[in-house]
């Protein structure tokens, strides 16, 4: 008769948390911030993504206060982006923390942030 075992033994249960290691080690990096991309850019984190999407929304709402401030399209540009009297945290970038910049003559926003050009 065979006896059964149920239990994990010492070696199995030191691989399996030698493998959970291995994983954390290189896993953490990516969620913390820590290292470079492959292409020598800083790893984005969760955190980056976030502020990312908020200085994208901020982008967006500052334009749309733009259009809104000139309803038949006939008024001037406001000649600068207080004119808009927004919220002072929505004229910076939550990453860089630099204001957007403004072209009063032809009423583009951009953020300052090389990564954040396309938004």
């Amino acid at each position: 008769m065979r006896h059964r075992r149920e239990a994990w033994g010492l070696i199995e249960l030191l691989i399996v948390l030698a493998i959970l290691l291995i994983l954390a080690i290189w896993l953490l990096p990516k969620y913390t911030g820590r290292g470079t991309e492959p292409s020598g850019q800083p790893r984005r984190t969760p955190e980056n993504a976030a502020l990312a999407v908020q200085c994208r929304n901020n982008l967006q709402q500052i334009r749309l206060s733009i259009r809104m401030a000139r309803p038949t399209g006939e008024e001037p540009l406001p000649a600068s982006l207080q004119e808009l009297r927004l919220p002072g945290e929505m004229l910076y970038c939550p990453v860089s923390k630099q204001p957007y910049w403004y072209d009063a003559q032809t009423g583009r926003v951009q953020c300052p942030t090389p990564t954040h050009e396309g938004f």
